[in-house]
């Protein structure tokens, strides 16, 4: 009873996966969506991850360079459920392009490059969107915080009490995302992430325990990172 609940959450849901940045601070000389992680592109990863949960809409968002080299590998490994659209200048843009082809109730943003999340976490914010129009997953800041000034010294400390590191999948309302998108180019508004839209229209964003594993690949050190994965969980040497 409890997956037939979870799978009809789940096709509740177009599920965005942005896969359209230049990857400028990865230092790579090809754009990190294709890094291999056990044997198969950074996004492919991804893509699969999700559809194993159950997804029945994947929107892949992309640069506009790698559209057809995307669609190939769609259509090459019969990635079912998934459609491919060209993004814009921004992660903004990219993500209201994406939105244009999503039709269900509710909307999913998710990055391409945040391969390690988990079944759990992924029903966990589901579950709480759909409770409350919008919810992301995010996880508790643990570090000492300091605020500096341009040449780097310590300007003041920040109390670190209350203050999350916002992670993805982002859950909203299709009708709040689009209303939220609008504003913001209306008001030549650009915000760091779509809660950032939601939270200017007066909604609330409800955060949701996520795992510290729940990464986003940004620099050499987060590859690192995944090789360490990829070697315990896909069993390369």
């Amino acid at each position: 009873m409890e997956v037939i609940y979870n799978q009809m959450m789940i096709d509740k849901l177009d599920v965005l996966v942005m896969s359209a940045g230049t990857g400028a601070r990865m230092g790579a000389t090809e754009r990190k969506q294709w890094l291999s992680l056990c044997g198969r592109p950074l996004f492919v990863f991804t893509v699969e991850q999700l559809l194993s949960f159950g997804v029945t809409s994947c929107i892949l968002v992309v640069h506009q360079d790698d559209y057809e080299r995307v669609q190939k590998e769609v259509t090459t490994r019969r990635l079912e459920h998934v459609k491919v659209v060209i993004g814009g200048e921004d992660r903004q843009l990219s993500v209201w392009r994406g939105l244009q082809l999503a039709q269900r109730e509710f909307v999913v943003v998710h990055d391409g490059a945040r391969p390690f999340l988990t079944e759990n976490d992924f029903l966990a914010v589901i579950k709480t969107a759909l409770s409350t129009g919008a919810a992301t997953l995010a996880h508790p800041v643990t570090d000492t915080l300091k605020r500096v000034d341009v040449s780097r010294e310590v300007a003041e400390h920040v109390d670190r009490a209350g203050l999350w590191t916002i992670q993805t999948p982002q859950v909203f309302l299709r009708t709040w995302l689009y209303k939220a998108h609008v504003a913001a180019q209306t008001e030549d508004y650009h915000g760091t992430d779509d809660t950032v839209l939601i939270e200017r229209m007066g909604e609330s964003v409800s955060l949701v325990y996520g795992s510290k594993w729940n990464v986003k690949l940004t620099d050499p050190e987060d590859v690192a990172y995944m090789r360490l994965w990829e070697a315990v969980s896909c069993g390369l040497d």
